[in-house]
């Protein structure tokens, strides 16, 4: 029972709760993203670029509000259920919550240092530290896998598409809302 409601905690939540702690969680990622001097570059992605406060919301409230529109949409076009924008929202940000813990990976100052090698380009200095690196790679995996099947998992659940359709369905959104983030959020 406990491990269906981790898993699964969409069908448990009311939309009150999962909206409730997903804006906690988006206000609480926005302060941490802005004091660790990260920003938002894509659905699933982050640099070390910074930025101020209002920006750092600012960006994650577009992308969720991107991916959720984009999951409504097509679950208006192609689940028989009616579908409520509030469901989809709410589910979609409470989703988010993998991947706004995954950013903790940046407050270990080794594992910091070690991706900002990385990011840098530093490829063979970043190769000194290969333990560090697999070890980062490793949980950031997890928090991504983890992620992707709960947003997968509240799109079902919030618009009743599922299996093979809904997997696809899921698929084609992701894919489409993480590259036109990639495009919509260096304009801002």
């Amino acid at each position: 029972m406990t491990m269906n409601r981790f898993l699964n905690p969409f069908g448990y939540l009311s939309l009150r709760k999962t909206l409730c702690w997903g804006i906690a969680a988006l206000i609480i990622t926005s302060i941490f993203v802005w004091q660790t001097g990260l920003r938002l570059s894509s659905l699933t992605q982050v640099n070390f670029a910074g930025d101020a406060l209002w920006m750092a919301t600012a960006r994650q409230v577009v992308v969720w509000l991107l991916f959720a529109v984009v999951l409504y949409i097509a679950g208006v076009l192609l689940s028989p259920s009616k579908i409520r924008f509030w469901d989809v929202a709410a589910d979609n940000l409470f989703a988010r919550i993998p991947f706004d813990l995954s950013l903790l990976i940046f407050a270990v100052p080794r594992w910091r240092s070690v991706l900002g090698l990385v990011a840098d380009g530093s490829i063979n200095t970043a190769m000194q530290y290969v333990g560090s690196l697999t070890v980062a790679g490793l949980v950031s995996l997890v928090f991504f896998v983890w992620y992707v099947y709960w947003s997968y998992k509240a799109f079902a659940v919030s618009t009743n598409l599922r299996n093979a359709k809904g997997v696809v369905t899921f698929a084609v959104c992701y894919i489409a809302v993480y590259v036109a983030s990639m495009y919509l959020l260096p304009i801002m």
